[in-house]
Protein backbone atom coordinates (compact mmCIF):
# COMPACT_ATOMS: atom_id res chain seq x y z
CA UNK A 1 0.00 0.00 0.00
CA UNK A 2 1.07 3.51 -0.55
CA UNK A 3 1.77 5.53 2.35
CA UNK A 4 -0.76 8.66 2.35
CA UNK A 5 -0.96 11.89 4.82
CA UNK A 6 -3.86 11.42 7.50
CA UNK A 7 -4.64 14.44 7.29
CA UNK A 8 -5.89 16.90 4.10
CA UNK A 9 -2.66 19.24 3.00
CA UNK A 10 -1.73 22.67 2.68
CA UNK A 11 -1.52 22.34 -1.09
CA UNK A 12 -5.46 20.94 -1.27
CA UNK A 13 -6.12 23.75 1.47
CA UNK A 14 -4.51 26.47 -1.06
CA UNK A 15 -6.93 24.92 -3.52
CA UNK A 16 -9.67 26.19 -1.19
CA UNK A 17 -8.70 29.67 -0.68
CA UNK A 18 -10.22 30.33 -4.28
CA UNK A 19 -8.63 33.64 -4.71
CA UNK A 20 -10.33 34.64 -7.86
CA UNK A 21 -10.13 38.39 -9.29
CA UNK A 22 -12.86 39.54 -10.90
CA UNK A 23 -12.18 39.97 -14.70
CA UNK A 24 -13.23 42.15 -17.66
CA UNK A 25 -12.72 41.81 -21.23
CA UNK A 26 -14.46 39.16 -23.54
CA UNK A 27 -11.89 35.88 -24.45
CA UNK A 28 -10.43 35.17 -27.57
CA UNK A 29 -10.99 31.14 -28.10
CA UNK A 30 -8.28 29.20 -26.14
CA UNK A 31 -5.41 27.73 -28.16
CA UNK A 32 -4.76 24.39 -25.95
CA UNK A 33 -1.98 23.53 -28.72
CA UNK A 34 -0.49 26.83 -27.72
CA UNK A 35 2.09 28.34 -30.35
CA UNK A 36 5.16 30.34 -30.50
CA UNK A 37 5.18 34.15 -31.69
CA UNK A 38 6.78 34.67 -34.46
CA UNK A 39 9.11 37.63 -35.85
CA UNK A 40 11.11 39.32 -38.31
CA UNK A 41 13.99 38.24 -36.90
CA UNK A 42 15.93 35.25 -36.75
CA UNK A 43 15.61 33.39 -33.20
CA UNK A 44 19.28 32.73 -31.98
CA UNK A 45 20.77 30.36 -29.73
CA UNK A 46 21.73 31.51 -26.27
CA UNK A 47 19.71 34.72 -24.85
CA UNK A 48 17.97 34.79 -21.36
CA UNK A 49 14.02 35.04 -21.18
CA UNK A 50 12.74 36.57 -17.44
CA UNK A 51 9.36 35.07 -16.99
CA UNK A 52 6.89 36.25 -14.25
CA UNK A 53 4.14 33.98 -12.44
CA UNK A 54 1.85 34.43 -9.56
CA UNK A 55 2.15 31.84 -7.28
CA UNK A 56 5.42 30.15 -5.68
CA UNK A 57 5.57 26.52 -4.11
CA UNK A 58 5.48 25.82 -0.51
CA UNK A 59 7.48 22.72 -0.76
CA UNK A 60 9.90 21.93 -4.39
CA UNK A 61 10.05 18.12 -3.86
CA UNK A 62 7.08 16.66 -6.70
CA UNK A 63 7.33 13.75 -4.63
CA UNK A 64 6.18 15.36 -1.69
CA UNK A 65 4.13 18.07 -2.84
CA UNK A 66 0.54 18.17 -4.32
CA UNK A 67 0.57 21.61 -5.78
CA UNK A 68 0.58 22.42 -9.67
CA UNK A 69 2.93 25.13 -9.39
CA UNK A 70 5.48 22.66 -7.73
CA UNK A 71 5.06 20.42 -10.88
CA UNK A 72 4.83 23.55 -13.36
CA UNK A 73 8.36 25.03 -12.09
CA UNK A 74 10.47 21.58 -11.71
CA UNK A 75 9.19 20.23 -15.00
CA UNK A 76 12.49 22.03 -16.69
CA UNK A 77 14.71 20.07 -14.06
CA UNK A 78 13.15 16.99 -13.85
CA UNK A 79 12.32 14.04 -16.63
CA UNK A 80 9.80 11.76 -16.70
CA UNK A 81 9.76 8.03 -18.15
CA UNK A 82 7.12 9.11 -20.35
CA UNK A 83 6.02 12.07 -22.58
CA UNK A 84 2.50 13.01 -22.73
CA UNK A 85 1.79 15.77 -25.64
CA UNK A 86 -0.46 18.83 -25.72
CA UNK A 87 -3.05 16.08 -27.86
CA UNK A 88 -2.57 13.88 -25.31
CA UNK A 89 -0.80 11.25 -26.63
CA UNK A 90 2.18 9.34 -24.46
CA UNK A 91 5.38 8.43 -25.88
CA UNK A 92 8.94 7.16 -24.88
CA UNK A 93 11.58 9.65 -22.77
CA UNK A 94 13.45 8.44 -20.24
CA UNK A 95 11.95 5.19 -20.69
CA UNK A 96 12.65 4.31 -24.64
CA UNK A 97 9.86 1.51 -24.50
CA UNK A 98 7.31 -0.47 -22.48
CA UNK A 99 5.36 -3.68 -22.34
CA UNK A 100 2.67 -4.51 -20.33
CA UNK A 101 2.43 -8.07 -18.65
CA UNK A 102 -0.66 -9.94 -20.01
CA UNK A 103 -2.26 -9.79 -16.93
CA UNK A 104 -1.91 -5.58 -16.54
CA UNK A 105 -0.72 -5.68 -13.37
CA UNK A 106 2.70 -4.87 -14.56
CA UNK A 107 4.99 -2.81 -16.71
CA UNK A 108 8.72 -3.49 -17.67
CA UNK A 109 10.51 -0.29 -18.25
CA UNK A 110 13.86 -0.74 -20.95
CA UNK A 111 15.80 2.75 -20.07
CA UNK A 112 17.56 4.75 -22.01
CA UNK A 113 21.65 4.23 -21.48
CA UNK A 114 22.53 7.76 -22.31
CA UNK A 115 20.90 10.28 -19.63
CA UNK A 116 23.38 12.10 -16.98
CA UNK A 117 21.78 13.56 -14.32
CA UNK A 118 23.38 17.31 -13.55
CA UNK A 119 25.16 15.97 -10.40
CA UNK A 120 26.85 13.69 -13.02
CA UNK A 121 25.55 10.64 -11.61
CA UNK A 122 23.95 7.92 -14.51
CA UNK A 123 19.93 7.03 -14.73
CA UNK A 124 20.06 3.26 -14.93
CA UNK A 125 17.62 1.25 -13.27
CA UNK A 126 18.45 1.53 -9.04
CA UNK A 127 18.02 5.49 -10.23
CA UNK A 128 14.77 4.82 -11.04
CA UNK A 129 14.07 2.38 -8.20
CA UNK A 130 15.42 4.87 -5.79
CA UNK A 131 12.55 7.50 -7.06
CA UNK A 132 9.99 4.95 -5.85
CA UNK A 133 11.43 4.06 -3.20
CA UNK A 134 11.58 7.65 -2.16
CA UNK A 135 8.15 8.56 -3.19
CA UNK A 136 6.17 5.90 -0.90
CA UNK A 137 8.68 5.96 1.61
CA UNK A 138 6.43 7.02 4.97
CA UNK A 139 8.89 9.71 5.91
CA UNK A 140 8.44 11.62 2.12
CA UNK A 141 4.57 12.33 3.23
CA UNK A 142 3.76 12.29 -0.24
CA UNK A 143 0.55 14.37 -0.74
CA UNK A 144 -0.37 13.07 -4.33
CA UNK A 145 2.83 11.43 -6.20
CA UNK A 146 1.83 8.31 -3.72
CA UNK A 147 -1.58 8.35 -4.69
CA UNK A 148 -0.86 8.20 -8.30
CA UNK A 149 0.21 4.69 -7.99
CA UNK A 150 -2.62 3.48 -7.10
CA UNK A 151 -2.50 -0.45 -6.25
CA UNK A 152 1.55 -0.31 -6.25
CA UNK A 153 2.77 -3.30 -5.20
CA UNK A 154 6.75 -2.43 -5.64
CA UNK A 155 9.57 -1.88 -8.12
CA UNK A 156 11.76 -4.30 -9.12
CA UNK A 157 15.06 -3.93 -11.18
CA UNK A 158 15.22 -6.74 -13.51
CA UNK A 159 18.39 -5.47 -15.79
CA UNK A 160 21.31 -2.75 -15.31
CA UNK A 161 18.66 -0.47 -17.58
CA UNK A 162 15.25 -2.19 -17.05
CA UNK A 163 12.71 -2.22 -13.92
CA UNK A 164 9.08 -3.56 -13.33
CA UNK A 165 6.21 -1.83 -11.56
CA UNK A 166 3.86 -4.20 -9.77
CA UNK A 167 0.15 -3.33 -9.19
CA UNK A 168 -2.11 -5.39 -6.82
CA UNK A 169 -5.05 -5.35 -10.00
CA UNK A 170 -4.60 -3.63 -13.67
CA UNK A 171 -3.93 -0.18 -13.16
CA UNK A 172 -4.07 1.58 -16.75
CA UNK A 173 -3.46 5.40 -15.65
CA UNK A 174 0.08 4.65 -14.26
CA UNK A 175 1.37 5.63 -17.66
CA UNK A 176 0.19 9.23 -17.42
CA UNK A 177 0.69 9.60 -13.90
CA UNK A 178 4.65 8.14 -15.23
CA UNK A 179 4.78 11.16 -17.29
CA UNK A 180 3.75 13.61 -14.61
CA UNK A 181 6.56 15.92 -12.92
CA UNK A 182 5.08 14.58 -9.01
CA UNK A 183 6.77 10.81 -10.72
CA UNK A 184 9.48 12.80 -12.43
CA UNK A 185 13.12 10.96 -11.60
CA UNK A 186 15.71 12.55 -9.48
CA UNK A 187 19.35 11.75 -9.29
CA UNK A 188 19.28 9.28 -6.21
CA UNK A 189 21.91 11.05 -4.52
CA UNK A 190 20.00 14.08 -4.69
CA UNK A 191 16.98 12.33 -3.08
CA UNK A 192 19.14 11.74 0.29
CA UNK A 193 19.97 15.14 0.83
CA UNK A 194 16.25 14.75 3.44
CA UNK A 195 13.07 16.41 3.12
CA UNK A 196 13.73 20.01 4.31
CA UNK A 197 16.58 20.42 1.58
CA UNK A 198 14.35 18.97 -1.27
CA UNK A 199 11.23 20.70 -0.20
CA UNK A 200 13.72 24.09 0.37
CA UNK A 201 14.47 24.11 -3.31
CA UNK A 202 17.62 21.72 -3.51
CA UNK A 203 16.70 20.13 -6.99
CA UNK A 204 18.96 17.44 -9.26
CA UNK A 205 17.37 16.19 -12.22
CA UNK A 206 18.39 15.60 -15.83
CA UNK A 207 16.59 17.79 -17.55
CA UNK A 208 17.11 20.38 -19.81
CA UNK A 209 17.79 22.92 -17.36
CA UNK A 210 19.27 23.10 -14.00
CA UNK A 211 17.99 24.54 -10.72
CA UNK A 212 20.41 27.27 -10.09
CA UNK A 213 19.89 30.15 -7.87
CA UNK A 214 16.98 30.45 -5.19
CA UNK A 215 15.57 33.40 -3.39
CA UNK A 216 12.13 32.81 -1.43
CA UNK A 217 9.48 34.97 -2.41
CA UNK A 218 11.60 36.67 -5.47
CA UNK A 219 12.49 34.76 -7.98
CA UNK A 220 14.56 31.21 -9.35
CA UNK A 221 17.08 30.74 -11.90
CA UNK A 222 17.42 27.75 -14.40
CA UNK A 223 20.39 27.19 -16.44
CA UNK A 224 20.83 25.62 -19.66
CA UNK A 225 21.69 21.83 -19.50
CA UNK A 226 24.29 21.59 -21.95
CA UNK A 227 24.57 18.04 -22.29
CA UNK A 228 21.22 17.00 -22.97
CA UNK A 229 20.45 15.03 -25.80
CA UNK A 230 17.30 12.83 -24.69
CA UNK A 231 14.21 15.04 -24.47
CA UNK A 232 10.90 13.26 -26.14
CA UNK A 233 11.44 13.22 -29.87
CA UNK A 234 7.75 13.83 -29.82
CA UNK A 235 8.38 17.59 -29.02
CA UNK A 236 10.40 17.62 -32.17
CA UNK A 237 13.52 19.06 -29.91
CA UNK A 238 15.94 16.41 -28.14
CA UNK A 239 18.72 18.30 -28.13
CA UNK A 240 19.33 21.10 -25.68
CA UNK A 241 17.83 24.22 -25.12
CA UNK A 242 18.23 27.35 -27.15
CA UNK A 243 18.12 29.56 -24.13
CA UNK A 244 21.12 30.00 -21.62
CA UNK A 245 18.89 30.62 -18.34
CA UNK A 246 15.36 31.41 -17.74
CA UNK A 247 14.41 33.79 -14.35
CA UNK A 248 11.03 33.03 -12.96
CA UNK A 249 10.12 35.64 -10.96
CA UNK A 250 7.24 35.15 -8.21
CA UNK A 251 4.94 38.89 -8.37
CA UNK A 252 1.55 37.33 -7.00
CA UNK A 253 -0.61 40.69 -7.46
CA UNK A 254 -1.39 39.96 -11.44
CA UNK A 255 -1.72 43.74 -12.09
CA UNK A 256 2.02 44.27 -11.06
CA UNK A 257 2.84 40.83 -12.95
CA UNK A 258 0.97 42.68 -16.47
CA UNK A 259 2.99 45.75 -15.56
CA UNK A 260 6.23 44.03 -15.64
CA UNK A 261 5.59 42.41 -18.50
CA UNK A 262 4.44 45.82 -20.47
CA UNK A 263 7.13 47.52 -19.51
CA UNK A 264 9.29 44.98 -20.55
CA UNK A 265 10.67 44.23 -16.62
CA UNK A 266 9.72 40.60 -17.70
CA UNK A 267 9.35 38.52 -21.48
CA UNK A 268 6.87 36.52 -20.10
CA UNK A 269 3.87 36.37 -17.73
CA UNK A 270 1.14 34.04 -17.13
CA UNK A 271 -1.99 33.88 -14.68
CA UNK A 272 -3.14 36.99 -16.96
CA UNK A 273 -7.18 38.34 -15.67
CA UNK A 274 -9.26 39.15 -18.43
CA UNK A 275 -8.95 42.50 -17.44
CA UNK A 276 -5.86 42.73 -18.35
CA UNK A 277 -5.59 40.20 -21.57
CA UNK A 278 -7.26 43.05 -24.02
CA UNK A 279 -3.99 45.59 -22.97
CA UNK A 280 -1.58 42.68 -24.11
CA UNK A 281 -3.27 42.40 -27.42
CA UNK A 282 -3.25 45.77 -28.12
CA UNK A 283 0.39 46.19 -27.78
CA UNK A 284 2.05 45.75 -30.70
CA UNK A 285 5.52 44.31 -29.13
CA UNK A 286 3.49 41.63 -27.03
CA UNK A 287 0.95 37.94 -27.85
CA UNK A 288 -1.27 35.78 -25.86
CA UNK A 289 -1.21 32.17 -25.50
CA UNK A 290 -4.22 30.51 -24.29
CA UNK A 291 -5.28 26.76 -22.92
CA UNK A 292 -8.27 25.18 -20.84
CA UNK A 293 -6.29 23.79 -18.00
CA UNK A 294 -7.55 19.31 -17.91
CA UNK A 295 -8.65 17.72 -15.44
CA UNK A 296 -11.54 18.25 -12.27
CA UNK A 297 -13.01 21.64 -13.01
CA UNK A 298 -14.10 24.06 -10.26
CA UNK A 299 -16.87 22.40 -8.49
CA UNK A 300 -18.93 22.05 -5.65
CA UNK A 301 -18.92 18.97 -3.74
CA UNK A 302 -21.75 18.37 -1.58
CA UNK A 303 -21.02 16.44 1.18
CA UNK A 304 -24.12 13.55 0.82
CA UNK A 305 -23.55 12.55 4.33
CA UNK A 306 -24.09 15.68 5.86
CA UNK A 307 -27.08 16.24 8.11
CA UNK A 308 -28.56 19.22 5.58
CA UNK A 309 -27.11 17.20 2.59
CA UNK A 310 -28.34 13.75 2.85
CA UNK A 311 -31.86 14.64 2.10
CA UNK A 312 -31.18 14.47 -1.94
CA UNK A 313 -34.07 17.25 -3.05
CA UNK A 314 -31.76 19.69 -0.95
CA UNK A 315 -28.64 19.00 -2.71
CA UNK A 316 -30.88 19.60 -5.65
CA UNK A 317 -31.92 22.65 -4.63
CA UNK A 318 -28.35 23.85 -4.36
CA UNK A 319 -27.43 22.95 -7.80
CA UNK A 320 -30.36 24.40 -9.82
CA UNK A 321 -30.47 27.67 -7.73
CA UNK A 322 -27.51 28.58 -9.25
CA UNK A 323 -27.76 30.79 -12.28
CA UNK A 324 -24.14 29.88 -13.42
CA UNK A 325 -24.21 31.26 -16.81
CA UNK A 326 -24.66 34.53 -15.52
CA UNK A 327 -22.33 34.35 -12.88
CA UNK A 328 -19.41 32.99 -14.77
CA UNK A 329 -20.23 35.10 -17.42
CA UNK A 330 -20.32 38.17 -15.26
CA UNK A 331 -17.33 37.31 -12.74
CA UNK A 332 -15.21 36.07 -15.28
CA UNK A 333 -16.10 38.11 -18.30
CA UNK A 334 -15.57 35.28 -20.97
CA UNK A 335 -12.30 34.27 -19.77
CA UNK A 336 -13.28 31.37 -17.82
CA UNK A 337 -16.48 28.96 -19.88
CA UNK A 338 -19.49 27.61 -17.74
CA UNK A 339 -18.91 24.05 -17.22
CA UNK A 340 -21.39 21.21 -17.82
CA UNK A 341 -19.04 18.22 -16.27
CA UNK A 342 -16.74 18.00 -14.10
CA UNK A 343 -14.24 16.97 -16.51
CA UNK A 344 -12.89 20.17 -18.29
CA UNK A 345 -13.54 19.36 -22.52
CA UNK A 346 -9.00 19.21 -22.46
CA UNK A 347 -9.17 16.00 -20.58
CA UNK A 348 -8.13 13.02 -23.52
CA UNK A 349 -10.45 10.69 -23.49
CA UNK A 350 -12.71 11.24 -20.65
CA UNK A 351 -15.13 14.60 -20.97
CA UNK A 352 -18.64 14.03 -21.39
CA UNK A 353 -20.25 16.36 -24.00
CA UNK A 354 -23.68 14.75 -23.87
CA UNK A 355 -24.19 16.91 -20.36
CA UNK A 356 -24.08 20.22 -22.00
CA UNK A 357 -27.07 22.16 -21.80
CA UNK A 358 -28.94 18.63 -19.85
CA UNK A 359 -29.14 21.13 -16.06
CA UNK A 360 -29.62 24.40 -16.62
CA UNK A 361 -30.59 26.83 -13.71
CA UNK A 362 -33.95 26.43 -12.86
CA UNK A 363 -34.90 28.40 -9.41
CA UNK A 364 -38.81 27.32 -9.75
CA UNK A 365 -37.54 23.50 -9.42
CA UNK A 366 -35.03 24.94 -6.45
CA UNK A 367 -37.80 26.91 -4.69
CA UNK A 368 -40.48 23.58 -5.12
CA UNK A 369 -37.70 21.26 -3.68
CA UNK A 370 -37.10 22.64 -0.59
CA UNK A 371 -40.40 23.23 -0.10
CA UNK A 372 -41.06 19.81 -0.12
CA UNK A 373 -38.00 19.04 2.20
CA UNK A 374 -40.13 21.23 4.77
CA UNK A 375 -37.85 24.75 4.59
CA UNK A 376 -41.01 26.30 4.13
CA UNK A 377 -40.20 29.02 6.79
CA UNK A 378 -38.53 32.51 6.63
CA UNK A 379 -36.28 34.19 9.07
CA UNK A 380 -36.07 37.79 9.77
CA UNK A 381 -33.46 38.20 7.29
CA UNK A 382 -35.01 36.40 4.22
CA UNK A 383 -33.56 32.89 4.58
CA UNK A 384 -35.30 29.68 4.81
CA UNK A 385 -36.04 28.20 8.58
CA UNK A 386 -37.45 24.38 9.31
CA UNK A 387 -38.22 24.02 13.06
CA UNK A 388 -36.40 27.18 14.11
CA UNK A 389 -33.17 26.49 12.22
CA UNK A 390 -31.72 28.47 9.27
CA UNK A 391 -30.86 26.65 5.54
CA UNK A 392 -27.06 27.07 6.10
CA UNK A 393 -25.16 25.48 3.98
CA UNK A 394 -21.48 25.40 5.75
CA UNK A 395 -18.61 25.78 2.77
CA UNK A 396 -15.12 25.88 4.60
CA UNK A 397 -12.36 28.14 3.17
CA UNK A 398 -9.00 28.11 3.57
CA UNK A 399 -7.28 31.97 3.45
CA UNK A 400 -10.36 34.51 1.46
CA UNK A 401 -13.59 33.74 -0.41
CA UNK A 402 -13.21 34.37 -3.84
CA UNK A 403 -15.10 36.76 -5.81
CA UNK A 404 -17.22 33.81 -7.50
CA UNK A 405 -17.69 32.11 -4.01
CA UNK A 406 -19.56 35.27 -2.86
CA UNK A 407 -20.97 35.82 -6.08
CA UNK A 408 -22.65 32.71 -5.69
CA UNK A 409 -23.31 33.00 -2.27
CA UNK A 410 -25.30 35.92 -3.28
CA UNK A 411 -27.10 33.85 -5.73
CA UNK A 412 -28.61 31.01 -3.09
CA UNK A 413 -30.08 33.75 -1.29
CA UNK A 414 -32.63 34.52 -3.70
CA UNK A 415 -34.03 31.25 -2.75
CA UNK A 416 -33.70 31.58 1.10
CA UNK A 417 -30.40 29.63 1.14
CA UNK A 418 -27.83 30.88 3.34
CA UNK A 419 -23.92 30.26 2.10
CA UNK A 420 -22.30 30.11 4.77
CA UNK A 421 -18.53 30.68 3.80
CA UNK A 422 -16.28 29.99 6.64
CA UNK A 423 -13.28 31.67 5.76
CA UNK A 424 -9.76 30.84 8.12
CA UNK A 425 -6.18 31.11 7.89
CA UNK A 426 -5.40 28.54 10.13
CA UNK A 427 -5.15 25.47 8.61
CA UNK A 428 -5.52 22.98 11.53
CA UNK A 429 -9.00 24.59 11.84
CA UNK A 430 -9.54 23.96 8.07
CA UNK A 431 -8.25 20.73 8.03
CA UNK A 432 -10.10 19.55 10.96
CA UNK A 433 -13.36 20.29 9.56
CA UNK A 434 -12.96 18.46 6.69
CA UNK A 435 -11.82 15.28 8.38
CA UNK A 436 -14.24 15.36 10.65
CA UNK A 437 -17.10 16.34 8.26
CA UNK A 438 -18.01 19.11 9.50
CA UNK A 439 -19.11 20.88 6.52
CA UNK A 440 -22.01 20.41 3.62
CA UNK A 441 -19.64 21.86 0.59
CA UNK A 442 -16.44 22.15 -0.71
CA UNK A 443 -15.20 23.90 -3.74
CA UNK A 444 -12.08 23.18 -5.40
CA UNK A 445 -10.30 22.39 -8.95
CA UNK A 446 -7.22 19.92 -9.61
CA UNK A 447 -5.38 20.03 -13.05
CA UNK A 448 -4.56 16.24 -14.50
CA UNK A 449 -4.22 15.19 -18.01
CA UNK A 450 -6.41 12.01 -17.05
CA UNK A 451 -9.92 10.77 -16.27
CA UNK A 452 -8.73 9.39 -13.84
CA UNK A 453 -8.65 12.25 -11.62
CA UNK A 454 -11.92 11.04 -10.67
CA UNK A 455 -11.44 8.47 -8.90
CA UNK A 456 -9.42 11.06 -6.13
CA UNK A 457 -12.92 12.52 -5.61
CA UNK A 458 -15.59 9.55 -5.91
CA UNK A 459 -13.40 6.07 -5.20
CA UNK A 460 -15.38 4.80 -1.60
CA UNK A 461 -11.76 4.71 0.08
CA UNK A 462 -10.76 7.99 -1.26
CA UNK A 463 -11.66 9.85 2.55
CA UNK A 464 -9.83 13.10 3.25
CA UNK A 465 -8.54 11.47 6.60
CA UNK A 466 -6.76 9.11 4.23
CA UNK A 467 -5.10 11.65 2.20
CA UNK A 468 -8.13 11.35 -0.55
CA UNK A 469 -10.52 14.21 -1.96
CA UNK A 470 -13.91 12.12 -1.39
CA UNK A 471 -15.27 14.75 -0.21
CA UNK A 472 -19.32 14.29 -1.38
CA UNK A 473 -18.68 11.50 0.74
CA UNK A 474 -19.83 9.15 -2.21
CA UNK A 475 -19.88 5.26 -0.96
CA UNK A 476 -21.85 3.48 -4.38
CA UNK A 477 -20.42 0.11 -5.49
CA UNK A 478 -21.47 0.80 -8.66
CA UNK A 479 -19.40 4.13 -9.22
CA UNK A 480 -16.65 2.23 -7.34
CA UNK A 481 -17.31 -0.48 -10.17
CA UNK A 482 -17.20 2.15 -13.17
CA UNK A 483 -13.90 3.66 -11.50
CA UNK A 484 -12.24 0.30 -11.51
CA UNK A 485 -13.03 -0.51 -14.96
CA UNK A 486 -11.91 2.36 -15.95
CA UNK A 487 -8.55 1.82 -15.08
CA UNK A 488 -8.81 -1.69 -16.22
CA UNK A 489 -9.68 -0.95 -19.60
CA UNK A 490 -6.91 -0.30 -22.05
CA UNK A 491 -9.78 0.49 -24.59
CA UNK A 492 -10.21 4.57 -24.68
CA UNK A 493 -13.49 4.46 -25.77
CA UNK A 494 -14.50 1.97 -22.93
CA UNK A 495 -12.52 3.90 -20.46
CA UNK A 496 -14.54 7.40 -21.75
CA UNK A 497 -17.54 5.36 -21.22
CA UNK A 498 -17.00 4.63 -17.81
CA UNK A 499 -15.78 8.32 -16.89
CA UNK A 500 -19.21 9.56 -18.48
CA UNK A 501 -21.35 7.34 -16.39
CA UNK A 502 -19.77 8.89 -13.58
CA UNK A 503 -19.43 12.23 -14.30
CA UNK A 504 -23.77 11.70 -15.61
CA UNK A 505 -24.06 9.54 -11.92
CA UNK A 506 -22.80 13.01 -9.80
CA UNK A 507 -25.13 15.30 -11.42
CA UNK A 508 -27.78 13.02 -11.73
CA UNK A 509 -27.17 12.61 -7.64
CA UNK A 510 -26.63 16.31 -7.05
CA UNK A 511 -23.54 15.16 -5.34
CA UNK A 512 -21.55 18.13 -7.50
CA UNK A 513 -21.73 21.16 -9.25
CA UNK A 514 -19.34 21.91 -11.85
CA UNK A 515 -18.83 25.58 -11.65
CA UNK A 516 -16.47 26.87 -13.93
CA UNK A 517 -13.14 25.46 -16.31
CA UNK A 518 -10.13 27.23 -16.32
CA UNK A 519 -8.54 28.81 -18.69
CA UNK A 520 -5.06 29.24 -18.59
CA UNK A 521 -3.88 32.59 -20.41
CA UNK A 522 0.03 33.68 -21.00
CA UNK A 523 1.53 36.92 -21.96
CA UNK A 524 4.56 36.97 -24.16
CA UNK A 525 7.03 39.14 -25.74
CA UNK A 526 6.75 38.70 -29.30
CA UNK A 527 10.71 38.55 -28.73
CA UNK A 528 10.33 35.22 -27.34
CA UNK A 529 10.01 32.06 -30.06
CA UNK A 530 9.07 28.76 -29.96
CA UNK A 531 7.08 29.26 -26.62
CA UNK A 532 3.96 26.88 -25.90
CA UNK A 533 1.49 25.50 -23.78
CA UNK A 534 1.90 21.74 -22.19
CA UNK A 535 -0.72 19.33 -21.63
CA UNK A 536 -1.51 21.08 -18.49
CA UNK A 537 -1.63 24.33 -20.31
CA UNK A 538 1.70 25.51 -18.54
CA UNK A 539 4.28 27.50 -20.37
CA UNK A 540 7.49 25.20 -21.11
CA UNK A 541 10.85 27.02 -22.27
CA UNK A 542 12.32 23.92 -23.21
CA UNK A 543 11.96 25.29 -27.04
CA UNK A 544 11.87 28.52 -26.69
CA UNK A 545 14.50 31.26 -28.31
CA UNK A 546 14.92 34.83 -27.95
CA UNK A 547 15.81 37.26 -30.51
CA UNK A 548 19.25 39.56 -29.84
CA UNK A 549 18.12 42.77 -27.73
Amino acid sequence: MSPRRTAVTAAVLSLLSLAVAACGSPAAPANPSGSGATGAAEPRAGGAVTHATGKEPDCWDPHASAQDVTAYLQRPVYDSLVYQAPDGKLSPWLATGWKVGADGKEYTFTLRQDVTFHDGGKLDAEAVKANFDHITAKKTQSQYAAGLLGPYEGITVSGPYEVKVRFSRPYVPFLQAASTTFLGIASPASLKAGADKLCAGQSVGSGPFKAGDYVRGQQRLYTRNPDYRWGPEATGRTGPAPLDSVKVRFIPEAATRVGALTSGQVDSADGIPATQKALIERDQRLSVLEGQVPGAVDAFYLNTKSPLFSDKRVREAFQRAIDLDALVKSVFQGANARAWSLLSPTTPDSYDASLEGTWPPDRALAERLLDEAGWTGRDAEGYRTKDGRRLSVVAPVYGEASTFSQAVQGDLKKVGIHFDLKASTDATEVSTMLDEGRYDVVELSWARADGDILSHFFFSTESSVGGGHNFAKVADPEVDKWLTGAQTTGEPAERAALYAKVQKWALDNAAAVPAYVTTQTVGFSKKVHGLRLNIASWPEFAAASVEAS
